[in-house]
């Protein structure tokens, strides 16, 4: 069976659409199931995509605490906004419990 080489571009999306099924919940031997039937590649082309996969996911979770602390309350600010144009009050109420516990406001 003559396969072509993934260009660049390939290569990165393929990338992109492990590091979304790992988010999923995958394991490796989904992943490679999924390499083999969708890019027609063999074990250990599967493996090197999922070992940068892994990097991606690495890279995205070591970001700085301030970082990761500002988008975790920006997303609460969005929940509270949707939440109380819904009316979903439980929702609102978890979203600002999480703020006081990021900003060290809550009491133990």
């Amino acid at each position: 069976m003559a396969t072509h080489r993934a260009s660049k571009v390939e290569k990165e999306q393929r990338i992109a659409q492990l590091v979304r099924l790992i988010s999923c919940g995958a394991v490796t031997s989904d992943l490679v199931r999924y390499a083999s039937t969708e890019w027609q590649v063999g074990r250990r082309q599967a493996d090197d995509y999922i070992a940068e996969a892994r990097k991606v996911i690495v890279a995205d979770v070591n970001r700085e605490r301030t970082e990761i602390v500002a988008e975790m309350l920006h997303t609460c600010q969005t929940i509270i906004k949707k939440g109380m144009q819904g009316g979903n009050y439980n929702a609102v109420l978890g979203a600002m419990n999480r703020i006081a516990a990021l900003g060290g406001l809550d009491q133990k």
